[in-house]
């Protein structure tokens, strides 16, 4: 099912409305000029902006068509089975990061991801390798948030 320009941005504008509201209920940082709710509110307009836009653009260019159409791609049972192993790989993730630690499950998960995509073994390992160090780098060391370790690589070997 694709959704069309009125229906997309019907529903962005929704999630603008609706984070600007749940961003408002941050309590404010002491002592900082900015709180919490920042990010959220900038996110929020910017949301609210294309989602106006894309109301427009629909009414304008889509007269009279269905709000959803249904791609081709979405009649493939092979595609549905790529997108239910993305989300067991995801839940998997999910369930083993906390033990496995966040740079070898992150490892597997964006290399998983990618060959369900279809991107070569050769090409997956080395894009997934660099993008799991410098995700950990901007984290750990960038913005000091903390990710799992990971009791597996404290096991006794």
């Amino acid at each position: 099912m694709r959704l069309g320009d009125r229906a997309l941005g019907a529903l962005t504008l929704l999630g603008a409305i609706g984070l600007f509201f749940a961003s408002r209920q941050f309590s404010p940082i002491p002592g900082q000029k900015y709180g919490a709710e920042t990010l959220p509110l900038v996110i929020s307009i910017l949301a609210g902006a294309v989602g106006i836009w894309l109301l427009v653009q629909g009414l304008a260019t889509e007269r009279g068509a269905a709000l959803t159409t249904t791609p081709d791609w979405a009649r493939e049972p092979a595609a549905w089975a790529k997108i239910m192993a993305a989300i067991i790989v995801i839940a998997g993730y999910i369930l083993v990061s906390d033990w496995l630690g966040f740079t070898i499950s992150s490892l597997i998960l964006v290399a998983a991801l990618m060959l369900l995509t279809g991107t070569r073994l050769l090409t997956a390992l080395p894009v997934a390798l660099a993008t799991v160090i410098v995700v950990q780098f901007a984290f750990g060391k960038l913005l000091l948030v903390p990710l799992p370790r990971g009791e597996f690589l404290s096991l006794p070997w």
